[in-house]
């Protein structure tokens, strides 16, 4: 474990990474080490969250997603600008001395001198969750009296303020699950109210030891598609309570064609598409479905 700690550490100053292994230490939820800055799980934090979860035997480790597949600079500061359920961190990253790009706002260090180079960039993540989130496709083949369906999520989104469709989405949790794999299990009970019947929850990522796609260059969040062939309905008095930010939620099955077609007209979210397009290639390898019907 110490030695995958400082490995996934390498790309952090080592006075950064002592201040990253202080920070995760359990800590009072009522104060702040910052001047102007919010407690974490303070008084104003997210209502939903009454309790934060027990430290993680690993906790000591980098808590970002580790670069992949190697890191490019240097982290030499970090604060946390703001955090609720997202969470803003301030960040300074050096890189190796570079020749002066003529075409660069900075015009290059004096002189023409090759000096290393420091840029300031905000990076947004959930750190609760350790950045990281899983999205499920789930799929029903074909039978004599059905094409094969896959369940889809409608739900609202707060930033197009909006509904939005997506597959079955969540946030890894510490305190309840085991490993991402529980997560696309737990999120494909609670939002689509389907069992994993088979336990043959699939990852789709052809390396397992990725982390995962990165949401955006500026997003630490990192997701991992999985694929749940035949899951089997769940009675919803039985199934995990959802959140309350939650409460649009509707489910909807949809055919493979129409399924294409809803991929392409703008109003799914971007994981959902990726992990929907590699579950496509892969059912369509296997002969699950048939191939793609080419479109004039």
């Amino acid at each position: 474990m110490r030695a995958a700690a400082a490995t996934a550490a390498a790309h952090l100053s080592p006075r950064l990474a002592a201040r990253r292994a202080a920070a995760l230490r359990p800590a009072r939820r009522s104060s702040s080490s910052r001047p102007g800055a919010r407690a974490f799980g303070g008084a104003d934090d997210d209502p939903r969250r009454e309790t934060t979860p027990a430290p993680r035997a690993d906790a000591a480790r980098d808590p970002f997603p580790r670069s992949w597949p190697r890191a490019m600079g240097t982290i030499v500061d970090e604060k946390v600008a703001y955090k609720r359920y997202l969470a803003v961190f301030d960040r300074e990253v050096e890189f190796p001395p570079a020749a002066p790009d003529a075409g660069s706002s900075d015009g290059g260090p004096p002189g023409g001198a090759l000096l290393p180079r420091r840029v300031r960039y905000d990076i947004v993540g959930h750190p609760r969750s350790d950045f990281r989130f899983a999205v499920v496709f789930p799929f029903h083949p074909a039978t004599a009296d059905r094409p094969a369906e896959v369940t889809l999520i409608r739900e609202y989104c707060q930033a197009s303020n909006a509904l939005g469709l997506s597959l079955p989405t969540g946030s890894f949790d510490p305190g309840k699950h085991a490993s991402l794999a529980d997560t696309a299990t737990r999120e494909l009970a609670e939002e689509a109210r389907l069992r994993d019947a088979r336990g043959a929850m699939e990852c789709l990522l052809a390396d397992e030891n990725h982390p995962g796609f990165v949401e955006s260059k500026w997003c630490a969040n990192r997701f991992k598609p999985y694929l749940c062939v035949d899951p089997e309905p769940i009675d919803p008095e039985e199934a995990p309570r959802r959140d309350a930010e939650e409460f649009s939620i509707e489910t909807e099955r949809v055919g493979i064609d129409r399924l294409e077609r809803l991929m392409y007209e703008g109003g799914m979210m971007l994981p959902s598409i990726v992990a929907s397009q590699m579950a496509l290639d892969a059912l369509r390898r296997r002969g699950a479905i048939p191939p793609r019907n080419e479109r004039a």
